[in-house]
């Protein structure tokens, strides 16, 4: 990691990251700020002096970026910036940086765990053993194996890409679907390049790993729905937005799709009335995917390299406004 010769630098820390990456920001800055719960008002004051701001939830408004004259860097702890004004930071000339590494295998086991908590039925397992139901053993717990399914993924970057690689030893088919081909992941995973409508009808499974763009708002909307197989699952590690989730209760409530195991919704966080809380085939997490010590330790770090490479002139790889570059101060 790049060591700034100067110690000037404010950093506000608008949400709490792991410790390793806190050190790693306290030992190149003046100040390293963590702020708590603040509305938007007070937060503007607490980012007036600021060269860098690090987020994770915290909305970082047109007005907050406005707000801070000095601003040169947010940084999202995570891969999306959906809380993040871009354009009035591209306006402002400030950089955008994202942290999509870290939490990379992260999600991608948790991916193939709720698919073999699907297959398996553990959710009902689990309530059955709990009820001392052991009866349902040999009638509604009994499952299906990943052994010999056809498993579609939609998007084939670096999470799908790692999710394809756990899947191959169950021997499963695999199929992808991405705006570009893949063709060095085709040869060495084995996996097939395959139209989105045919991948959603060939797939006992389909596991989506797509970015929230306007492009891909309901990409899996009633008529992707039911091109899908009754018995086949949806997983969504994605973002919720991908998916119309308004159609998904209809067709998983109706018995037009298997089971779906969602870590991500259209508004969060989950409410109780939403009606996925209610439906016994949904498996359903707190956008969580990533959560585990390794990647929150290796995104901390991420974060703080990139705070530390921006401030210090250098040039980071993942920017959500790369034509800010042209401009830097």
């Amino acid at each position: 990691m790049v060591r700034l010769l100067t110690l000037d630098d404010v950093i506000v820390v608008a949400d709490p990251i792991a410790e390793v990456g806190l050190r790693l920001l306290r030992r190149s800055f003046r100040e390293v700020r963590l702020v708590g719960s603040l509305d938007e008002a007070q937060f503007t004051k607490t980012v007036s002096d600021a060269q860098a701001i690090v987020t994770r939830l915290t909305n970082i408004s047109r007005n907050v970026i406005e707000s801070a004259g000095q601003l040169r860097v947010i940084v999202r702890h995570g891969v999306g910036v959906d809380n993040i004004d871009v354009a009035a930071a591209t306006e402002r000339g400030v950089q955008v940086v994202f942290t999509p590494e870290g939490f990379t295998v992260s999600v991608a086991e948790f991916t193939v765990g709720a698919m073999l908590s699907l297959l398996r039925r553990n959710k009902a397992a689990d309530s059955a053993a709990r009820a001392g139901n052991w009866a349902g053993r040999d009638l509604e717990l009994v499952g299906t194996e990943l052994f010999g399914k056809t498993v579609g993924i939609v998007g084939l970057g670096r999470i799908g890409f790692e999710v394809a690689k756990r899947i191959k030893p169950f021997e499963a088919e695999l199929l992808y679907y991405d705006l570009v081909r893949h063709s060095e992941a085709e040869r060495k995973i084995g996996i097939d390049f395959t139209p989105f409508h045919t991948l959603l009808a060939r797939s006992d499974i389909v596991t989506l790993h797509v970015p929230a763009t306007s492009e891909n708002y309901h990409m899996l909307g009633r008529k992707e729905l039911t091109l899908m197989k009754p018995t086949a699952s949806l997983i969504n590690m994605a973002r919720g937005s991908v998916v119309d989730e308004a159609a998904l209760v209809d067709v998983l409530s109706s018995g037009r799709l298997a089971g779906a195991a969602l870590d991500v919704f259209e508004r969060e966080p989950l409410t109780k009335e939403n009606p996925l809380v209610q439906l016994p085939n949904v498996l359903l997490s707190p956008h969580m995917s990533g959560h585990t010590e390794e990647a929150l330790d290796r995104t901390a770090v991420e974060v703080a390299e990139a705070v530390v490479m921006v401030l210090s002139g250098k040039r980071v790889r993942y920017i959500a406004n790369p034509e800010v570059l042209k401009h830097c101060r």
